[in-house]
């Protein structure tokens, strides 16, 4: 073999290689990008099948059962206060 023979077969070894890692780099970025796009959908709102908009309404659905736990709560003291005050006022009378 001469040198010229040597030296295209080594070029085409190394073209061949670089090739082969290019489009091996580019199937991994085209799948990548792929996979990040549905991510990004799935945090954006889009009026109700996002994880974004099913977040949000569980963060309202638990501020509104907050609201009505502290509200019982209140309810509760209130009663508890009458029901004290109903047995101090039998007491009393005795």
């Amino acid at each position: 073999m001469t040198p010229i023979e040597i030296a295209n077969m080594t070029l085409g070894i190394f073209i061949s290689i670089g090739t082969v890692i290019s489009l091996a780099a580019l199937g991994i970025r085209w799948l990548v990008k792929h996979y990040f796009d549905e991510i990004k959908k799935e945090l954006k709102p889009n009026h109700g099948s996002s994880i974004k908009d099913q977040v949000t309404r569980l963060e309202q659905k638990v501020e509104e059962s907050e609201a009505k736990r502290k509200a019982m709560s209140q309810k509760i003291d209130h009663m508890y206060d009458l029901l004290l005050n109903f047995f101090s006022d039998q007491a009393s009378k005795k």
